[in-house]
Order: C-alpha cells, then structure tokens, then sequence
C-alpha cells in the first residue's frame, strides 16, 4: 500500500525574508606566484640553513644589498628564520632563494584565524554556532563524503552555485529534473552544504560534501512510500555515504526493507522525527535502523512542535520562531517567485541535516559508519533528564565535542590540527576550484613546521602532511597512507604551492645520520614525499598521499585502517543518510 509522507518542517507565517546582491569575493584571479612576485615593499621572511652563523648571516645581508636581517621572534635563532623590511620585496624574494644559505624565501603574509566566516547573514545563524560547526571546518568539512538529499529537489540558488551538486534524479511521475519547486529540499541542502566563507548569503555545516539530489516529494510537499524506498536504493547505488530524510508519516514496510539495506551497505540514516508535539515519533525516524532527530531552538530546550519518545537518539538544532523570528533555522532557498530568498525555517526537517552534514564530517575524517555514530550520540550535550531520555535522546548534537573526540584519539589527526597556529588567506592565491586558498601553520613533536593548504571557500583541506619524532615511528607510519582531501577529479596543485616541511633537529635515521628534511619528489595532488638521510640522500619511506583513503585513526576506541585484498581498489569511506 502506498503511503504518503511529508516533509517535517513548519514556516511561520511571518517568515522574515531576506535578499542579498550577490556580492563576489574581492579577490583578483592570480596564483602564489603573483602575490610573490609583486613589485613593492613588504617584509622579506627567510629560512637559513641550520648551520648559519652570524657571519654568514653578515655576508648574505651583504649579497642581498644591504637589507637588514633580523632575527623573527625569541625563538626564531634555533628555527633559523629571519626577516626584513625591504623596498622591492619581488626581486629579493627571488634573489634570496638563491642563495645556498636559504632553504626558503617568501613574503610574509598575515595570519588571521577564520573562526569568523564572512558571510553577511553569519550572525543569524544560532544554530550552527550551537552545535560548534567550526570545528568541523578545520578537519576537511565533509570533502569526500556524498549525501542524499531525498526531499522535494535542490536547486543551485545563489549561496548554493559554489556547491557541489550532482544531477540526481527524480522519482516523481511527470518530472525529469532533480529541480527543487517547493524550497524544502533546497533549505534542506544548505543546512549540510551550504558554501561558506565565499562572502555571500550564510554557511553550512558541512561545506565540503557533495549533494546527490534525489526528488521523490512534489511541489505540494508530499510524496509515497514505493518512490521514498526507490530513491533509498538509489542513493546506495549512487554511493551516496548519507541519506537525508526530512519527512515522515506511518510505519512502510517497503521503505523500512530500504533503509535495513542502506545500514547494511554501511550508510548512516538519520530521519526526522516529527512536528507533531507528541509522544510519537514519525517514520522512518522511529526505525531502529535509522538516527532519530529532535529539534531544539537556540534556548536548548525541545522545541514545542518536536516529537518525543523512545525512537528519539539525538536532538539538533530546528528553530522555535515562538521565541522569535529569528529564532528559526536561516538558509538560501526558493521564494516561490522564480527567484530566491533567505528564510527562517523551523522543524525537526531542518534539524536533521545539522546531524547529517556532523556526520559527513565525521566519515570524511576516516571514521567507520559505527565509529560516527557512537562519536555524535556519545558526545552530544546532554539535557533533560540525565542520561538517555525520551525529549532529547542521547542529547543535543555537538559537532565541536565529537570532532575533539576523533583528534584525542587519533594521534595523526590531533599533532596536525592541535598544533593549527592559524589560517591565512594568500592574496590572489586560488585552488583548483578558482577559490582563494588558505595556508595553516603547523608546529609541533618532530615538526619545525608545515603548511597547510586549505580552499577557503569550501573548507577543505588540500594537504596535510606530519612527520613523527622516530624513526620506528616513521617506518610504522610508512605502511599507512596520510591523508589528503581534495575533491574527487581535481586537478594537480600548482608546484608553487608545494608544503615545506622539516624534521626537528636530532632526529637519526637507520645509518644515524640526521634526517634533514621532507622533500617533496611531486608536484601533483596526488605526490609523493619523502624523509631523506644526508649525506647518502637515501629514502627512509615513501608516501603517497591519496585522496580517496582516509586517516586511520590511532588509540582508544580510534579506527583502523582496513585491509585491502591485492589489487583491490579503496573505496571512499562510507557516510550516513540524512532525512
């Protein structure tokens, strides 16, 4: 029997609307280069050869002009970095790096931490800042990781034109497209996939993601249960890693099959749970086999309209616009004019996609569909009464806590980012997206320091590389791949913005001559390192950096790598489904 289910979203009817100009990044198109290779004065950043000596500092002033080297900071003699203010910092920078007592030559640039997007509308949106999204940004934002968006469409409006957003399919009779014609889905979409950072309109939980539209509701909001359990189907076949599912209704027996099959290809669901305030949660957020998501408003309190009940594993943010407009959930969608418009949404469809985009980012960080789930409902904030309980489930989602968690125990995942300095953004530098890029600063055990080249726009982290204060540890590490997360079928990186890295002074390889440094042997996405032992220059391991494996994660309770059959080919790691 067909059964007809509805999205889990309520508008209040005096939805403040919000219009925006588009308003372009003020970034000139350019590369690394140009910002380097720009005539003017600048300050002149330079890293010596550890054997540098005053003397040798002299001389080199000497063979520059005239320039005034100063030592960077306190510390800045044992790193060998030094500085200085000049007139024509273009021609230095390519005279200094040179010179054989400079390992590397660069403008400085100024650092600027991105806790704060520069989307217009960020202030609005309590609820990301609730859950932590921040946090999520910083370890790749879901890159990597597809979500289904099984709802009425998506449309590419103009804070989603950045996104990712495959075709997708519609399973409604008489429509072709994937096209949103009601606006819920699209909500929906920006809530988990929102471009962020990219001077428009508002952010999103999981900027990195790629969206697998799949309509099965129509333009009236509703559809039936055979074509929600096709689009489930689909969303395996298509090798979506989550399924968003912000509708519900009665019990399907045929959906229920769909999703059984979708947890047993490894895909996370998660579904509403329901607008109805009653103790009764909707399908298929009730299934045991799906994550049921409660909505709470920017007060952490279950919001009026949320069901409740057993069937409920977490709550998220979903807006109470009875504590004020703006106390509902923002996002870019359709205005119902052909047009678009920013509008505050509430529902528990609005807060599943916040535990959904949590989820993307969880796997893109190399959890397993277990491991994510047992982080977001064991870190989640704990409210109502103690412990589990019928209003909130394991509690309300916290990205920040669940994120935390993965680095504490994972030993590769925490170096890198706990010793995150900052981000910066290069003047004219673009990715292979034509975004601006980010560059990180990572100092830590084993580590002088490296770079971390990151799309600003998306958030996604292009590269990460660590080093190990060992040897044996460099060897253990040899087996297993770092992580690089670019999205699938970029092009290589240009060599300029190659990373730097260097080993700690001390550092003793198999034949106890010092290991000097990472050289990088290519220039592509996909390069390989290696740690060289002077004077010999011979390789102690080999890396080659992949984006589609992901971090193992070391310790406690961390994941694994998994064990690959000869010749097989890995798999992008499994996500989890949304509703």
């Amino acid at each position: 029997m067909r059964r007809l289910l509805l999205p889990l979203v309520t508008i209040g009817l005096g939805a403040l609307v919000f219009k925006l100009a588009a308003t372009p990044s003020a970034q000139d198109d350019g590369t690394v280069g140009d910002a380097v290779s720009a005539v003017g004065p600048g300050v002149l950043v330079l890293d010596l050869q550890d054997h540098a000596t005053e003397a040798d500092i002299a001389a080199l002033e000497a063979r520059l002009g005239g320039v005034d080297l100063e030592w960077s900071s306190a510390v800045s003699e044992d790193e060998g970095l030094v500085r200085a203010t000049v007139d024509d910092l273009g021609a230095l920078v390519s005279l200094a790096g040179r010179d054989p007592l400079v390992e590397l030559a660069e403008a400085e640039v100024t650092l600027t931490a991105l806790e704060h997007p520069n989307d217009p509308l960020w202030e609005k949106q309590w609820n990301l800042r609730q859950i932590g999204v921040h946090r999520g940004w910083r370890v790749g934002a879901g890159a990597g990781v597809t979500v289904a968006v099984i709802d009425t469409g998506v449309s590419a409006v103009e804070d989603l034109e950045g996104a990712t957003i495959l075709s997708g399919r519609s399973f409604v009779p008489g429509v072709s497209s994937a096209e949103d014609d009601h606006g819920h889905g699209t909500h929906v979409a920006g809530t988990i996939a929102q471009v962020t950072n990219n001077g428009v309109g508002v952010a999103g939980v999981a900027p990195g993601v790629t969206i697998l539209p799949l309509k099965t509701l129509s333009a009236r909001g509703s559809g039936s249960s055979d074509h929600i359990a096709a689009a489930i189907d689909e969303a395996v076949d298509q090798g979506a890693h989550v399924i968003n599912l912000s509708l519900g209704g009665g019990y399907s027996e045929i959906i229920h099959k769909a999703v059984i099959a979708a947890r047993d290809e490894g895909v996370l669901v998660f579904a509403a749970a329901g607008n109805d305030g009653r103790r009764s949660v909707s399908f298929p957020g009730a299934l045991p086999e799906a994550l049921g998501v409660g909505a709470v408003g920017p007060d952490d309190v279950r919001s009026f309209y949320s069901n409740f009940g057993p069937g409920v594993d977490l709550a998220a943010p979903g807006g109470n616009t009875k504590l004020g407009e703006e106390a509902g959930v923002l996002q870019d969608t359709l205005d119902g004019n052909g047009g678009h418009a920013y509008r505050f949404f509430q529902g528990t469809s609005m807060a599943t996609p916040h535990a959904a985009g949590a989820a993307a980012v969880l796997l893109g960080m190399g959890l397993s569909p277990e491991e994510t789930t047992a982080t977001i409902l064991g870190t989640s904030v704990d409210l109502g009464a103690k412990g589990f309980d019928e209003e909130y489930g394991h509690g309300r989602l916290s990205l920040d806590a669940a994120v935390t968690r993965v680095l504490t125990r994972s030993n590769a995942l925490s170096f890198a980012v706990a010793g995150l300095m900052a981000l910066v953004l290069a003047r004219g530098a673009r990715s292979p997206w034509g975004s601006a890029l980010g560059v990180g600063l990572v100092a830590g055990r084993g580590l002088r320091r490296a770079l971390l080249l990151a799309d600003a726009a998306r958030a996604a982290v292009l590269r990460r590389d660590l080093a190990e204060p060992r040897a044996a540890a460099l060897a253990e590490r040899a087996r297993r791949p770092l992580r690089a997360q670019p999205a699938v079928g970029q092009r290589d990186l240009p060599r300029a913005l190659g990373l730097h890295l260097r080993a700690h002074p001390g550092l003793r390889g198999p034949r106890r001559g010092p290991l000097r440094r990472i050289r990088r042997v290519s220039a592509s996405a996909r390069g390989l390192w290696r740690l060289v032992e002077p004077p010999r220059r011979r390789a102690l391991r080999r890396l080659a950096v992949d984006e589609r494996r992901a971090v193992p994660a070391h310790g406690d309770g961390g994941a694994r790598p998994a064990a690959l059959a000869p010749g097989e080919r890995l798999r992008p790691t499994q996500g989890m489904l949304i509703v």
